[in-house]
């Protein structure tokens, strides 16, 4: 697998990538899932398994953590924390959280250099301060590493 300079080179590749629900093409379209699933391809941590599509409000119908445990094949769960301060996230690690009040994980995105990320978000692939983002701060995290150190 490729380092975490490299992995966050790549994250950053998606910059700017509309967003489209479903979509799985850089600089054409993509959505939060499907941005983690192409990241953990192009890092070496995962094959051609997507980990879903979904419908935009899929997890106001949903109990079962199907984001958190499809992202479990590829990566080991390191902390579960509230998104703010400094917790255990490196760079290239990926983040859930239960954002717009869900009782499961419903977002994703990928750490740049904590409290920095890449997520699929409104209309693009941006980078933002993960922690002071208006849909993020104070949510209930869980970071992921696809690293075994």
């Amino acid at each position: 697998m490729i380092t975490r300079e490299q992995a966050v080179a790549v994250a950053r590749s998606w910059i700017a990538t509309p967003y489209i629900l479903g979509g799985r093409l850089k600089g054409a379209g993509i959505d939060c899932a499907t941005l983690l699933a192409e990241y953990l391809i192009e890092i070496g941590a995962s094959e051609r398994e997507p980990l879903s599509v979904y419908s935009h409000d899929w997890f106001h119908h949903a109990s079962e953590e199907r984001y958190k445990y499809a992202l479990l094949k590829h990566a080991r769960q390191v902390a579960e924390t509230i998104c703010r301060g400094t917790p255990e996230a490196q760079p290239g690690d990926l983040v859930l959280f239960k954002v717009a009040g869900s009782r499961i994980y419903n977002h994703g995105a990928i750490v740049t250099a904590w409290p920095n990320g890449v997520h699929a978000f409104d209309r693009s692939v941006v980078e933002v301060n993960l922690p002071l983002h208006a849909a993020l701060a104070h949510t209930i995290m869980a970071i992921f590493t696809p690293w075994s150190e």
